[in-house]
């Protein structure tokens, strides 16, 4: 006898009715399937339709299940009467079509399929889904960075190497940065989503059926792209893996991003600062400003290392004939969730992040991190090597922190004497000439390679990656009409089987 109406908060109670299969495996079952109760309906409708096509199933009794199959997903998951005792949704939808056309149409449903491909075509379909929310995610991040580099197209910080400044760079140029690593994530996605958009459904358990079916309609009617072709391998859920592995750089390029500004908002650093919204404060230290959102973006992303791991170990079980442990696993939705919720607070902080140009400046002017543009006017200019214009620069800075003397009271009296010491021989320079090399604007300016920090390539690397956004988004897109023309395919599909 069916019980009460199902909600994904409802849970048996532990009693002489109510076994432990029930508690621990039939109702987290359930609990999972009603997130996927359409896609449900969605498969039961397009097996149909194929049966009726290929005769395989009398015309009469698809005129029946049809209709009542649409009620039953129009009316929702919450309407659905759940019987606890049965396991899965496709017995509780046989059930409820049972009470409505008897047993025999019922039971048609179940032609030339298992629950396995079943199962395996709506985790498929799900999961498809869920990535291209995530993928969404990616997009708009990808958008904000952009949008910030606009903001901050003129902004010269210091970049460093083993924590140590080594050259003047430009912030929108460290933000494109980003959007160029959430392109190859967007890439990792897309192959993912192509494993996942695959048919298992007609693999019909494990070896196939004997029954006329069509895997080819099927396949067009629910919006994938091609078939499992390989029956043995229909419940196979290799496409989570695909999923979380990309998932995962998508996380370690966030933690990145928030590592470095977390450092950067230091004190000691103080090149950018975040709004109150985005910060916590102390209870015990009233000065402080605490970066809560960028640690909470750090503290994410440390189980993420672990998703690819956990997913294989998982899968490993007992080979190829363990079904259970080869179905997707339990952290996907999790990763899927954390991943989507991370991007879109990513992406509120590069809007929202502010640039301390005085701190930067003061640095900078401080710094050496300019030397190499002085190395690379000896060779240009001197006719040094690579080699020995390192030197003599070498030299002049040791010379300089020795007396204590900065960057501004550099003269080229000093970089002749560096010279000699380390060549043997005067390289002559005037003093307009030494500071405009070590100026960081100036060096900025005159960076001209390909994908540099020079003002013309910072335009160009963000045409691209405008281009690219556009690329990304019409790609989503395309993939949902799918989706929809699948649905609209299946639709046109269900008026002609109900014709008389």
């Amino acid at each position: 006898m069916p019980g009460p109406v199902a909600t994904s908060e409802t849970k048996p109670v532990m009693s002489a009715n109510n076994t432990p299969f029930q508690i621990y495996h039939s109702w987290p079952s359930q609990k999972s399937e009603c997130k996927q109760f359409d896609d449900f309906c969605w498969i039961d409708l397009a097996h149909v339709v194929m049966l009726v096509e290929q005769n395989t199933v009398e015309k009469s009794v698809g005129q029946k299940l049809l209709p009542a199959l649409q009620d039953i997903r129009t009316q929702g998951y919450n309407r659905l009467p759940i019987d606890p005792y049965k396991e899965s949704l496709l017995y509780q939808v046989e059930s409820a079509l049972g009470q409505k056309l008897g047993d025999h149409v019922a039971g048609a449903l179940h032609t030339a399929r298992s629950r396995i491909d079943q199962r395996a075509t709506v985790g498929r379909m799900y999961y498809r889904r869920i990535l291209l929310q995530v993928m969404d995610h990616i997009c708009q991040f990808q958008e904000n960075l952009v949008a910030a580099a606009h903001e901050h197209s003129s902004r010269i910080i210091p970049y460093h190497t083993h924590m140590q400044q080594a050259q003047p760079g430009n912030f929108a140029h460290y933000l494109l940065s980003f959007a160029a690593k959430l392109q190859e994530d967007f890439e990792r996605c897309q192959e993912a989503y192509s494993r996942v958009n695959r048919n298992p459904l007609g693999t019909v358990g494990r070896s196939g059926t004997g029954l006329r079916i069509d895997r080819e309609r099927t396949t067009k009617l629910l919006g994938f792209d091609s078939c499992v072709k390989h029956s043995l391998l229909g419940k196979d859920a290799d496409f989570a893996a695909d999923i979380v592995a990309a998932l995962s750089f998508v996380m370690y390029h966030l933690n990145d991003f928030a590592t470095d500004l977390h450092l950067w908002s230091s004190n000691e650093f103080g090149f950018v600062q975040l709004p109150d919204t985005f910060c916590g404060t102390s209870s015990i230290f009233p000065q402080k400003r605490n970066p809560v959102t960028l640690e909470t973006i750090k503290l994410a992303a440390g189980p993420s290392v672990a998703w690819l791991s956990s997913t294989l170990a998982t899968f490993r079980g007992a080979g190829t004939g363990d079904h259970r442990v080869h179905g997707i696993p339990s952290h996907l939705d999790q990763a899927l969730e954390t991943t989507s919720d991370m991007l879109i607070l990513a992406g509120l902080v590069a809007s929202e992040v502010q640039v301390n140009d005085a701190r930067v400046k003061e640095v900078l002017g401080e710094s050496w991190s300019t030397t190499s543009n002085l190395a690379d006017f000896l060779m240009q200019n001197r006719g040094l090597s690579i080699r020995q214009a390192h030197g003599v620069v070498a030299r002049l800075v040791r010379m300089c922190r020795e007396t204590g003397l900065s960057k501004g009271q550099v003269t080229a009296d000093m970089l002749e004497e560096a010279s000699l010491i380390s060549l043997g021989q005067k390289v002559e320079m005037t003093e307009e000439d030494l500071h405009e090399a070590l100026d960081p604007e100036s060096f900025v300016r005159t960076r001209t390679s390909a994908g540099s920090v020079g003002p013309a390539e910072i335009n160009s690397l963000t045409e691209l990656a405008e281009d690219l956004l556009l690329e990304n988004r019409n790609w989503v897109m395309e993939s949902r009409g799918k989706h929809l023309k699948a649905e609209q395919l299946l639709k046109e599909a269900i008026v002609e089987v109900l014709k008389p």
